[in-house]
């Protein structure tokens, strides 16, 4: 019975352990954790982000994420986003598309978790969320479940 239940132990050490199940799990998560954020524009709780405003506004063109051929804009940021072509009627954190491009999976081996290359983008984060009052980035239940569904998937045959 001893060498049963040592042999249990390692079995589920090794598979914690393992760097494909760390990779697999955090991979399945990433799957529906991004577009949540960047094509549905919901924060955590599924709620949207937010709206984009309808003050007018003056862009120069050098902060522009593509031309226009204009600078002032009467219906605020939201025709600026129309004008670009990434107005889908709420907030979904692509302007120059650059903070999604970036967002991915970071660390190595078995310490892996959600992140940026660039600080820039990194420090975004605590802006948006600030700024629309939203918990953005962190999990949201159905993500937790996820995880939680592939890391027990991995477990299932010890």
């Amino acid at each position: 019975m001893a060498n049963e239940l040592t042999d249990f132990i390692n079995k589920v050490i090794a598979i914690a352990n393992s760097d494909q199940t760390t990779r697999t799990a955090i991979t399945s998560v990433m799957a529906v954790h991004k577009p949540r954020i960047f094509e549905k524009g919901l924060d955590r709780n599924g709620a949207k982000i937010g709206v984009y405003g309808t003050k007018p506004i003056s862009i120069s063109k050098s902060r522009q994420a593509r031309q226009t051929g204009q600078t002032y804009f009467k219906g605020g940021y939201s025709e600026y986003k129309q004008a670009i072509g990434k107005n889908p009627g709420f907030v979904n954190l692509r302007n120059t598309d650059q903070m999604m491009e970036d967002y991915g999976i970071v660390g190595a081996g078995t310490t892996l978790g959600f992140g940026f290359q660039n600080q820039l983008n990194a420090d975004k984060v605590k802006w948006m969320e600030d700024k629309y009052n939203r918990d953005i980035f962190n999990l949201s239940d159905a993500e937790s479940k996820v995880l939680v569904t592939v890391l027990e998937s991995k477990f299932n045959g010890i």
